[in-house]
């Protein structure tokens, strides 16, 4: 599931990036809708990842 998942997300992400000439995805898209709610996304995620981080080490799974 989570493979299909991350899938989808790169497939949307080369449809609104775009790639190079050197086949590398392009950082920014030319649309701002999307630029916008990927800018979101990111955040949400750092948010997530500082809320998690301490059970992460409470937990075990990973040592500092």
């Amino acid at each position: 599931m989570y493979k299909k998942t991350a899938m989808r997300y790169n497939n949307i992400r080369e449809h609104f990036q775009e790639r190079n000439e050197k086949e590398r995805m392009n950082n920014k898209s030319e649309d701002e809708h999307y630029n916008e709610l990927i800018d979101n996304l990111r955040e949400a995620l750092k948010i997530l990842a500082d809320k998690i981080k301490p059970k992460v080490f409470e937990y075990g799974f990973l040592k500092k």
